[in-house]
C-alpha cells in the first residue's frame, strides 16, 4: 500500500502542466529554494536579521550569490534540479545545525581546522545533551517539508550534455577563480567593511556569514612566511645573540628535581569575572597555596575559551604563541609533522625520563602521534588505568586516579634519573548540564536558583582542589627535590558563566572589551619541595609558563628560549586574542610592533626551518 502511495505521489509529481505553469513552478524553485536553505541556515546559529547579529545586504548577497553557484554546480553534475537542490540543502542543513550545537558547547563557530579534529569531536560527543530549542526544531520542520515539496520538481538537463558540461565549467570557474579570491581579497574587506578580528571566530560568523567567514577563513590553513623573513639571519642570530639553539642546560652544582606538570581541564577561577558568593570555598587548598609567599604563582592568559585544550599544551611546550597562528587552527593537528623543539626533547637532552598521561582516549587531538614528537618517550592513555579500578567522576576518570597514578611512576622511576611527568586531566570536562548517579553537586551559589552548570562545574573543581591536597601533601614528606606546576588550559564555555555575569549585571553579549579579556584569565602556581624564590601576582602568558617552570627548577636557557626571555621583559602576555607590553600599551592579536614581528620571525624558524631536529 506504502509502495502504491509513492507511486501514485511520483506519478502526480510528475505529471505534465501547462508550459508556463512549468516554467513559474522551475522559476521558483530555481530562485526560491536555495534563498530559503540559505536564511534558514544561518538562522541555525541566530536570526540573521537582527540588528546586532545581522549580515549586511551586501554580505546577505555575496552568501546567497554562492548557494547559487553551488546550485547550477549540483543541477550541472546530476541534470536534475531536485537532485541539485536536495543536495544543497542536505549538506546546509548539517553544516547549520553542526554550526549550532558547535556554538552552544564551546562558544565558537566552526573554521576549516575543525574538520581536522572532527574524530576528536565524535570521540567526546556522547557527554553532551543535543536537546533542541524551540528555533532548532521550527527549522528542522522547515527543511523536512521543504525535501517533500521536492517531490513536485521534476525539472532536469539530463539529456543536454553540452548544456551541462558549460553550466558546470562556468559554475566551478566562478566558484573557485572569481568568487572565493573575492571574499578572500583584502580589498573586499576593506571595501565592504567585513568584519575579518580571526580571534573572535563567532562574531565573524555571525556579521559575515557562515559561508563567507568559512570560505575566507580558508586561506589560513597554511602559515605564511612573515615579511622580511630570512632563515639564515634567524639561525645566526640564535647562536650569536641567545648562545646557540640547543634551549636548555643545567645549572652548575644544581641537582635536577623532578617537574610534574598538571593542566587541569577547565580549570579557573570565575571569580576574575565578577563578584558572586557561595555556601562554601571551590578551591581552598590551591588558594591558600597561591596565596602562600613560598611558591610562584599568578594569571595565566591562555588563548582558548571552552575548549581546543591542545593550544594551551602547544604554547606551554614549545613557547610559540597562538597569536602567529590563524584563528581557530589547532597546531597539533596542522603543524606538528617532525621533531619539534619543546620541554620534553629539552629535557629528555639533560637526561629526564619524559612521560606524558591523559585519562581519555589517544587518538584525541592526536597527542598519540604528536607527544613523541615533542619528546616524550612514554604514554599512557585511558586504557592504562583500567586495570587499576580507576575512580570515575560523571563519565570520566577522576583527577585522583589520574594524581595517584603520578605518584606511582613516581615510585617505580630510577632514583638516579629525574622525572619529567606532564598530565592533562578530563575530570572537569564539559557537558555541565546533566546529573549523574556518582556525582553530587554541592556548591551553591548565591542568588542562582536550582543546580545550573556554574554550580555542577564549581563542585567539580572543589574536588579537583581535594585531590590536589593530597597529591601536594605526598610530594611534601618525600626528599627527593620535585616541583609541581598547576595550571587551567581555559575557562568553561559563557554558558557556564552566564549567572556571575548576571549576578554583576552584565550580559555575555555586551561585554566591554577588558571584560572579555578575562575570559580569558586561568591561575597557575609552582610549588616544590623545597625553597623556591616565591613571587605571586605574577601576570603572563602561555607561551612564557614553560621558561618560568624552567627557571624554578636552576636550569639555564639559551637559544630560543633565551630570546622567549627578552621578549616576555617587553610584552609579557601574547596570546591570540590580545598582548599586553611592560609600558602599559595594548594591542589586538594583530599585531604590527616590531618586536613582535621579530618573534614572529623567530616562531616561523622554529616551526618550519630548524632543521637540527628534522630527521
Amino acid at each position: 500500500m506504502k509502495k502504491d502511495l509513492l507511486r501514485k505521489t511520483q506519478a502526480f509529481a510528475s505529471a505534465p502542466g501547462s508550459p508556463l505553469t512549468e516554467q513559474i513552478k522551475g522559476f521558483c524553485y530555481l530562485i526560491l529554494c536555495p534563498a530559503i536553505i540559505f536564511i534558514c541556515m544561518e538562522w541555525y546559529l541566530r536570526n540573521p536579521f537582527m540588528e546586532k547579529w545581522g549580515i549586511k545586504a551586501v554580505l546577505f548577497i555575496v552568501n546567497l550569490l554562492i548557494f547559487y553557484i553551488l546550485e547550477f554546480l549540483f543541477y550541472a553534475i546530476t541534470g536534475s534540479l531536485r537532485a541539485s537542490l536536495y543536495i544543497l540543502s542536505v549538506l546546509s542543513f548539517i553544516f547549520g545545525i553542526t554550526e549550532h550545537y558547535v556554538y552552544s558547547f564551546r562558544g565558537s563557530t566552526l573554521v576549516p581546522w575543525d574538520f581536522l579534529s572532527l574524530k576528536t569531536a565524535l570521540s567526546v560527543s556522547d557527554n553532551y545533551e543535543f536537546k533542541p530549542d524551540k528555533t532548532t526544531v521550527i527549522l528542522t520542520l522547515i527543511f523536512i517539508l521543504m525535501w517533500i515539496s521536492l517531490i513536485f520538481c521534476n525539472i532536469s538537463i539530463k539529456n543536454k550534455k553540452k548544456l551541462r558540461l558549460t553550466t558546470g565549467i562556468l559554475s566551478f570557474l566562478m566558484l573557485f577563480l572569481v568568487l572565493f579570491p573575492f571574499v578572500q581579497s583584502e580589498n573586499t574587506i576593506k571595501t565592504l567593511k567585513v568584519y575579518d578580528k580571526l580571534f573572535t571566530p563567532a562574531t565573524m560568523t555571525m556579521r559575515d556569514g557562515m559561508f563567507f567567514s568559512f570560505v575566507y577563513n580558508m586561506q589560513f590553513l597554511n602559515v605564511k612566511k612573515p615579511g622580511g623573513y630570512n632563515s639564515d639571519s634567524i639561525r645566526s642570530s640564535l647562536f650569536t645573540d641567545y648562545g646557540g639553539e640547543e634551549g636548555v642546560k643545567i645549572q652548575s652544582g644544581n641537582e635536577l628535581p623532578n617537574i610534574i606538570v598538571i593542566v587541569c581541564e577547565a580549570f579557573s577561577d570565575p571569580a576574575v569575572l565578577g563578584d558572586f558568593n557561595v555556601n562554601t570555598d571551590y578551591m581552598p587548598f590551591i588558594r591558600s597555596l597561591i596565596n602562600d609567599g613560598s611558591t610562584v604563582s599568578g594569571t595565566l592568559n591562555v588563548s582558548v575559551i571552552g575548549g581546543n585544550t591542545p593550544n594551551t599544551e602547544y604554547e606551554f611546550l614549545t613557547g610559540n604563541t597562538m597569536a602567529f597562528l590563524p584563528a581557530g587552527s589547532v597546531p597539533f593537528l596542522q603543524f606538528v609533522k617532525h621533531k619539534t623543539d619543546a620541554l620534553p626533547s629539552y629535557l629528555k637532552d639533560l637526561g629526564y625520563r619524559t612521560v606524558a598521561m591523559h585519562p581519555y582516549g589517544a587518538k584525541g587531538w592526536d597527542r598519540n602521534r604528536v607527544y613523541p614528537l615533542l619528546g616524550f618517550e612514554k604514554m599512557y592513555f585511558s586504557d592504562s588505568f583500567l586495570n587499576s579500578s580507576p575512580e570515575y567522576i560523571r563519565k570520566y576518570i577522576s583527577d585522583r586516579t589520574l594524581f595517584n597514578k603520578i605518584t606511582e611512576l613516581y615510585k617505580e622511576n630510577v632514583k638516579e634519573t629525574p622525572l619529567f611527568s606532564y598530565n592533562v586531566t578530563m575530570q572537569n570536562h564539559s557537558d555541565y548540564t546533566q546529573d549523574f548517579d556518582n556525582f553530587t553537586p554541592d556548591i551553591e551559589i548565591e542568588g542562582v536558583k536550582g543546580i545550573r552548570p556554574a554550580e555542577r562545574y564549581l563542585s567539580l573543581e572543589k574536588i579537583t582542589d581535594q585531590a590536589f591536597k593530597e597529591f601536594i601533601s605526598y610530594f611534601d614528606s618525600i626528599s627527593d627535590p620535585t616541583l609541581v606546576v598547576f595550571f587551567g588550559d581555559h575557562q568553561p564555555a559563557d554558558s557556564v558563566v552566564e549567572p556571575i555575569w548576571n549576578l554583576n549585571n552584565k550580559k555575555g553579549s555586551e561585554l566591554k572589551e577588558d571584560d572579555l579579556r578575562k575570559r580569558y584569565k586561568v591561575p597557575f602556581l609552582i610549588w616544590a619541595n623545597y625553597p623556591l624564590d616565591g613571587a605571586s601576582d605574577l601576570e603572563l602568558s602561555t607561551n612564557y609558563l614553560g621558561n618560568l617552570v624552567l627557571k624554578s627548577a636552576g636550569i639555564d636557557i639559551a637559544g630560543y628560549r633565551a630570546f622567549l626571555n627578552e621578549q616576555y621583559k617587553e610584552a609579557p602576555v601574547i596570546t591570540s586574542v590580545y598582548t599586553s607590553f611592560s609600558d602599559g600599551r595594548r594591542n589586538s592579536a594583530d599585531i604590527d610592533d616590531e618586536a613582535l614581528q621579530n618573534y614572529r620571525r623567530m616562531q616561523y624558524y622554529e616551526m618550519f626551518d630548524d632543521t637540527d631536529t628534522l630527521e
